[in-house]
């Protein structure tokens, strides 16, 4: 087979790239938050029925954007499953594409091998930013983070090709569907200019005194700046929403935090010109971000800053980390043996990034090195560096056996009802480090291209691997997110009113057109309405003293994963008996035991098992269920 000209070589090049982000970003469904904003274009098609939900009569978020009107219309056109999976996938694509927009620019003066290394590593990386492994960029869910940061990434490409008028435009386009996001982005290019030239520092104060009279005037939204968050209401989202509050954050976050910073401050000094002033932009973005959060939110409790959470400010950060990353692969080994030192402490502390305080020490070991490298001599340097290099193999080998068998027991732990999960494995952390490491060593040694019919042939089978697996749903969610079902809707139908279904959470939207009374999910907003926390927080306390739910359903982050309890007349006959009780409770039923006839109960089954995994201090476990009891609550 003849060479492949450079256009084809990279748009191979391309190719395989998008295929190992399709197959690192699994579509698994409705799930995550995306479950809020589905549930909100669904409420939008029914006001009258969905609409009357708790978490839209008391909405404080899902005005701010038009992301779910346009889901709305979408889930009208093409039905619930197909809407959901479009708008993913469409998110999807337009990301990769402003990341590869991204680090052509970043990396302009750079070998395209070291470019296409750098896009690797951006996908594989550990994609989390923030407290709690909760978000994470380039989510393959129907939230319209990912548009915000596709524009963001594209603004930052902008910047980096000098057209700020563009940049601007493209951060206006994000704020359109996630404001905060929109503005957190914005906060790293604004930095960067503030760099290029400190004239831009004055628009910035210009821009606080405008919002600080603003404030002062009490005009809408402006007005919570100088509003102080309420003990009772702080409780409540210190309860459901950790992640609001840096002094709830486990140590875990800031070690990770601490890895990611070094890694972006080590890139910042391997890049040039306006890509430096750039990742010094978003450098000083998280940390500005997460002070401003502790010092005005988590320490004075005003409003507005909790509920902009500019710790989400690290997600630039983060990214250009992860890029930064392949860099100092490449770069560090050829700066003797301080570089190696450097790189090694960089590569154990993405090894182990969620490991206890890990981060810190490899920060610390890392920028130190960096500091002392060209003035301070090693004796005998060539022993230093086969140390380090040493030490990146220990890592390397303690990971990976450590990942590949967590994956092994939590695949052979999978039920029959969702037999494998690829985003289980991929998010295992193994098939991420095995990808880096070949790319990393491949690209450092400077070794030539693969032939090209060995490219073309690893291309078109990560074209089949992702064709094939990235529709990662169970064959319940692929049932659920079908839409309404006729004969659910038919039992439910003598009793209008909300329904508590007690295993899911989509459920009562997608498949019974009904409000729920609560969910887990319902509370994710809390932050943002008073009233919804307040009105949440009675309910799942009165449900929690039936004994039929744990305290999961108030502290998702923090508590264990709990299952319904066994239903019986007398747990419920108070509960049902109160003027607002839910018109039917649906529980799942897994056993052989009979129901208590009292609770006059009748079966439904789903189109396939219902399956949750369960995670707690002890571990992780499965809840299935291939049929469900609906029983009648309140009275008509």
């Amino acid at each position: 087979m003849k060479a492949l000209d450079p256009r084809q070589s990279r748009g191979l090049a391309l190719l395989a790239a998008f295929c190992l982000f399709a197959l690192s970003r699994a579509y698994q469904g409705v799930r995550h938050d995306g479950r809020l904003y589905v549930a909100d274009a669904l409420a939008k098609l029914d006001p009258g029925g969905i609409g009357r939900d708790l978490m839209f009569v008391h909405d404080g978020q899902f005005g701010f954007s038009l992301y779910t009107p346009l889901l709305s219309r979408l889930i009208a056109t093409l039905g619930l499953s197909n809407a959901a999976m479009a708008m993913v996938g469409l998110t999807l694509c337009l990301w990769f594409a402003a990341l590869v927009v991204l680090i052509e620019a970043l990396l302009a003066d750079r070998r395209p091998a070291v470019r296409w290394a750098a896009l690797i590593f951006v996908i594989v990386a550990p994609a989390y930013y923030g407290p709690f492994n909760v978000i994470n960029f380039g989510e393959a869910f129907a939230v319209p983070r990912g548009l915000a940061e596709a524009a963001g990434m594209a603004g930052m490409a902008a910047y980096l090709a000098n057209r700020r008028v563009l940049a601007f435009g493209l951060y206006a386009l994000a704020m359109v569907f996630h404001p905060i996001m929109g503005l957190c982005g914005l906060a790293a290019v604004y930095l960067a200019l503030c760099l290029e030239d400190r004239r831009w520092l004055l628009l910035g104060i210009g821009g606080g005194a405008v919002v600080l009279l603003a404030a002062l005037l009490k005009l809408p939204v402006a007005d919570r700046l100088l509003v102080v968050m309420d003990p009772e209401w702080r409780g409540l989202v210190a309860a459901r929403s950790p992640i609001v509050f840096t002094a709830l954050w486990p140590i875990q976050t800031w070690s990770r935090l601490a890895v990611q910073l070094a890694t972006l401050t080590v890139g910042a000094i391997l890049l040039q010109g306006r890509s430096r002033r750039l990742a010094i932009g978003a450098l000083a973005a998280g940390v500005l971000g997460v002070l401003i959060v502790a010092l005005l939110g988590d320490g004075l409790s005003l409003l507005l800053v909790l509920q902009v959470q500019t710790w989400r400010m690290l997600e630039p950060m983060a990214l250009l980390a992860a890029a930064a990353l392949a860099l100092a692969v490449i770069d560090l080994p050829q700066r003797g043996p301080w570089g190696l030192i450097a790189l090694a402490a960089l590569v154990c502390g993405w090894l182990f990034i969620d490991q206890g305080a890990v981060g810190f020490a490899a920060a610390g070991v890392a920028l130190t090195a960096m500091a002392l490298n060209g003035r301070m001599a090693w004796s005998r340097p060539d022993r230093v560096s086969k140390a380090a290099l040493a030490l990146i193999g220990v890592g390397l080998a303690v990971c990976l056996i450590e990942r590949l068998l967590a994956v092994t027991h939590a695949l052979a732990a999978m039920p029959p009802a969702w037999p494998f999960s690829l985003g289980l494995a991929w998010n295992s952390g193994a098939p991420g480090v095995i990808i880096a490491l070949v790319v990393g060593v491949w690209v450092a040694q400077d070794r030539a291209p693969p032939r090209p019919a060995l490219a073309l042939l690893t291309t078109l089978v990560l074209a089949g691997l992702a064709a094939g697996l990235w529709d990662d749903r169970s064959d319940y969610v692929k049932f659920r997110d079908a839409g309404p079902d006729p004969v659910l809707r038919a039992i439910l139908a003598p009793r209008p009113g909300e329904v508590l279904w007690l295993a899911g959470d989509m459920e009562p939207w997608v498949l019974a057109g009904r409000p729920s009374w609560v969910s887990k999910m319902q509370g994710a907003g809390v932050v943002f309405s008073r009233p919804l926390a307040v009105a949440l927080k009675a309910r799942v306390d009165r449900l929690w003293a039936t004994g039929l739910i744990g305290r999961d359903w108030l502290e998702p982050l923090t508590a264990d994963d709990s299952t319904p309890a066994d239903l019986t007349r007398a747990r419920i006959a108070g509960f049902c008996a109160a003027p607002d009780a839910p018109a039917w409770i649906v529980s799942p039923r897994s056993g052989a035991s009979p129901m208590d006839p009292a609770l006059r109960a009748r079966v439904w089954t789903p189109g396939a098992p219902y399956a949750l995994e369960l995670m707690g201090r002890g571990g992780t476990s499965w809840l299935t269920a291939d049929r469900y009891a609906v029983i009648p609550c309140a009275e008509p």
